[in-house]
Parts: structure tokens; C-alpha cells; sequence
């Protein structure tokens, strides 16, 4: 996830696949397994950065109540993975509305389990914003997985190195997700903006050490192919780690409301068009439903905001139907033709 404390972007059941449009969602989706790890999750996540984040509105424009909402929504059309950090929020830790305050309090409260990801910031001074002292070294590390857990309130699902920094080797910061696994504070591990280098690194140094890597959070969206252009993607699926997309919808630029976010930019409303077309064809989807599809069908996780139920509702109508060879291709095409 995006590692700005900032806002740069943006209850129950799961399973099997079926088809669903934008209006009616499906009520059980695919799922897939998260890289070499043992958890199995939606096709499709939900991002939580802007929960409990109030320079991104929250108490403003949406309150804990819509967050509820939309998490319960949310699970009940099939979507089981949610992605979370220490820092999301951060100033409502002491009101236990942070983000994995909330998570933590909302997953209590339905009967389908869902699968929680949080991540650790790597730079020394975090502890000065969520409290303690200078963050060093990997005992450092795991007192503040130690802290997630208790504000989720139970061990977490993944807990992912947020993004490399130079204070932290790669060998320290596997040492903490060995740590963190043998504790049992945490079923799985990963890493979040690690370029495809850092991955492979990663995941020879856990491999090492007995534990999968299970994922690599990095940015991927139709607008921003910079992780399949580069190869990560390729890699990625070699490596057998899960590639979890965040900013997938650029904001809401990849969705019906894009035309009037930007409508200067001609590429982007041709691009637009493009994919409304593509969302016809396939019995009505939506822009965004799209969208996400695109980054499903090339293996990566993609990880919306959601801040109401009807956007819950929209993220899980990217699953349960597919795009072909075609459509994908079409797409493709239209982006390099584009120039994005």
C-alpha cells in the first residue's frame, strides 16, 4: 500500500463461482489461494487505508457506521480479504477506530471468517506517531506486530513488511516474519512494494527459513502496468508468491464516474469507452468491475477502497465471471496503443 500517512487514493459468505452483474452481485465467489501460503481468499479484496483516516474524510463525509456497512456487504457478497496497516488511522488508535480497530470490531461480528492483512512500517521513528520509543531491529518489529494483533484483537491472517528501508536489511526483516510465524501471531507473511529484486531476495531468504512468502503488495492497475511490464508479475507467479494490487482503480479514474474526473484527458475517455464496451458484452458490467477483472485474469489480487455499500457491492461484482483471452488482449492493445 501507498506508504504516504496521508491519503494519496482512495456480513457473510464466500465460495464458489458464478456470474453477477453490476446491479446484483454475486452471493458466492471464486476464490484462489494466496501464494504459497496455506490461506485461501477472495478473488478480490477490499483496501482499508482511508478508514479511520479523517485527512481522507472519515467523521466527515463517512462515519465507523458506513465502514460497518460496507463490510458487511461486503463479506455477504463473497468478498473474505481485507487489507489493513498499523499507520491507516493511526490518530484514532487511541479512539480504537483506526483501521485495524475497525477491522477487528467488524469481523467480530459476522459468522464468516475473513482474512486479515495488516502491515509494519520500517522506519525508525513510526513508533513517535503510534507510540514508544525509536523503532530498531526485529524485536522492534514484532512488538509492533504485537500491537496489530491487539488492536484487531486476535492474530492476524498476513502480516507484511510495509516497504523496504535502508535502516533494515532483508535479512533482519525476514528474521521478524520467521519470528512472527513461530509466535503464531500471524497464519502467513509478506512484503509490500518490493521491487521484483527485492521479491526474489525475499523470497530466497524465507524459503531459507522455512516460512512461504505469500505476497508482494504492489501498485498495478490498468493505468500504472508497471509491475507486468517489468516482469514482477512473471516472476511473481514463478516464485509462487500472490501479487496484491493496490490503487487498482486509480482513484476512480477506472470506473463510470472517470469521464467526469478527467474529461480532458482524451485518452483516458477513449480508454473509457473501451472498457464500457467490454463490461456490455459481458452482461452489463461496470467500468470498474472491469477493471478489476482485468488484474484477476492476470493473477494479481486486487484491492479496492470502500468506504459504502454500494461500492462493496460494485468491487464484489468483479467476481464470479471472467474476461477471455480476447477481451484481455483488446485491452491490452488499446493501452499500449494509448500509450499508458
Amino acid at each position: 500500500m501507498d506508504v504516504s500517512l496521508g491519503c494519496p487514493r482512495g456480513r457473510v459468505g464466500c465460495r464458489t463461482s458464478s456470474s453477477s452483474s453490476s446491479s446484483s452481485p454475486s452471493r458466492t465467489a471464486a476464490t484462489r489461494r494466496l501464494g504459497g501460503s496455506d490461506l485461501v481468499t477472495s478473488q478480490v479484496g477490499i483496501g482499508t487505508l482511508q478508514w479511520g483516516d479523517e485527512g481522507c474524510g472519515f467523521n466527515k463525509s463517512y462515519r465507523a457506521i458506513d465502514l460497518e456497512v460496507a463490510f458487511k456487504e461486503a463479506v455477504a457478497d463473497g468478498i473474505s480479504f481485507f487489507d489493513t496497516a498499523e499507520v491507516y488511522g493511526y490518530k484514532q488508535h487511541k479512539f480504537m477506530q483506526s483501521s485495524e480497530c475497525l477491522l477487528g470490531e467488524f469481523s467480530r461480528e459476522v459468522d464468516t471468517p475473513v482474512t486479515i492483512g495488516s502491515k509494519v512500517f520500517t522506519i525508525p521513528w513510526t513508533n513517535l506517531l503510534v507510540g514508544g520509543s525509536p523503532r530498531l531491529g526485529r524485536a522492534a518489529l514484532v512488538e509492533a506486530l504485537k500491537s496489530s494483533v491487539e488492536r484487531v484483537g486476535r492474530p492476524l491472517d498476513l502480516w507484511s513488511i510495509h516497504f523496504p528501508f535502508p535502516t533494515f536489511k532483508q535479512s533482519v526483516l525476514v528474521d521478524a516474519l520467521k519470528e512472527a510465524m513461530d509466535l503464531e501471531l500471524t497464519r502467513a507473511v509478506g512484503v509490500s512494494n518490493y521491487s521484483a529484486a527485492q521479491m526474489e531476495e525475499a523470497r530466497e531468504l524465507c524459503s531459507q527459513a522455512g516460512v512461504p512468502l505469500a505476497c508482494n503488495q504492489v501498485k498495478y492497475s490498468l493505468l500504472d502496468r508497471k509491475a507486468d511490464k517489468e516482469g514482477l508479475l512473471r516472476l511473481a507467479k514463478d516464485l509462487e508468491v500472490c501479487v496484491v494490487a493496490y490503487s487498482p482503480l486509480e482513484g476512480g479514474k477506472l470506473t463510470s464516474a472517470g469521464r467526469a474526473k478527467d474529461p480532458g484527458n482524451a485518452k483516458l475517455q477513449e480508454l473509457l469507452k473501451v472498457m464500457e464496451f467490454v463490461g456490455t458484452v459481458n452482461g452489463g458490467k461496470s467500468i470498474a468491475q472491469v477493471s478489476l477483472n482485468y488484474l484477476v485474469q492476470k493473477g494479481a489480487l486486487p484491492i479496492p477502497a470502500a468506504k459504502n455499500a454500494q461500492q462493496a457491492r460494485e468491487h464484489a461484482g468483479a467476481m464470479g465471471w471472467s474476461l477471455d483471452e480476447n477481451e484481455v488482449s483488446l485491452l491490452d492493445e488499446k493501452l499500449d496503443y494509448l500509450k499508458f
